[in-house]
């Protein structure tokens, strides 16, 4: 995929899901010659230094595309995750009792053995972030901040496409790392709750939820949205309505007929739309 298509990939993924923000792009920075030109370097070009969840927030809510290298962070764990400093015995020590375990051990294991680490022999110096509609290059991986009903959407998009549910392990705490790491590592796609930072410093709002998705998955979540929306099912055209005995799909009918039980009408919301199957089979 070109940058292009990319862009335009992400309007079409705000146009389907009605999102608020645009979703983040993001590459991995391996040397200075990598780094896009025209973003932000806070410290470099501020003097400020910023934790990964306000960077974050930077790109979302006002659309600036920033690199950040060791220097910019204000926060430890993105350095830690992302490989950007090294951690000997005394600091696994020391760090390790600060997961909200009651078990200090336990919490200790935690940082050595499953605390999400870049699976890279080679570590990056830093990594660039852009709204994905206005990115300069092709990202890595792609983050939405949406409300749950919009990851409603996006799970039955990606379920439809790759017949698999999507296996999520959550933790209430540094969300940055939790969201990114797994999937550069290899995770198609992740869910991750913002954590009390993001909430508190990234000023994250109490109804987001954060999707993350490789970047070459892409054009297969707005394929998914799209046959969703064809087949009047899509975030957009679903409407509440509290009826009672309301029209259901036929197969609904002919199983309760099966098991002696009540039919009724016949759903169509809309007449002529077509069924997910035969958006399909298009």
């Amino acid at each position: 995929m070109t940058v292009q298509e990319f862009n335009e990939l992400g309007k079409k993924l705000e146009e389907l899901l009605i999102l608020r923000y645009s979703p983040i792009a993001m590459k991995l920075i391996w040397t200075e010659e990598d780094i896009p030109e025209g973003t932000l370097r806070p410290f470099r070009d501020r003097g400020d230094r910023l934790a990964m969840c306000q960077a974050y927030a930077m790109v979302r809510r006002s659309r600036k595309a920033i690199t950040m290298l060791k220097e910019d962070h204000w926060c430890v764990w993105p350095l830690v995750s992302y490989g950007m400093v090294p951690l000997d015995e005394d600091d696994y020590e020391y760090m390790g009792d600060k997961f909200f375990f009651k078990d200090p051990e336990r919490s200790k294991r935690f940082l050595r053995e499953e605390y999400p680490m870049l699976a890279s022999e080679k570590k990056p110096i830093g990594f660039t972030i852009a709204p994905l509609r206005s990115c300069g290059y092709e990202p890595e991986i792609i983050t939405i901040y949406c409300r749950p009903a919009q990851i409603r959407s996006i799970l039955m998009a990606t379920k439809f496409h790759s017949g698999e549910m999507l296996p999520v392990v959550l933790d209430p705490v540094d969300s940055c790392v939790h969201s990114s790491i797994p999937v550069l590592n290899g995770k198609d796609y992740n869910i991750t709750f913002p954590d009390p930072g993001e909430y508190e410093r990234g000023l994250t709002d109490e109804d987001e939820v954060m999707f993350t998705m490789r970047a070459e998955k892409l054009p297969e979540l707005v394929s998914g949205l799209e046959i969703l929306s064809r087949a009047n099912f899509g975030y957009q055209e679903l409407t509440m309505d509290m009826s009672l005995n309301f029209p259901r799909p036929e197969f609904y009918n002919r199983m309760f007929e099966k098991w002696g039980l009540g039919t009724g009408e016949v759903w169509r919301k809309q007449e002529g739309k077509p069924t997910i199957r035969e958006v399909k089979e298009e």
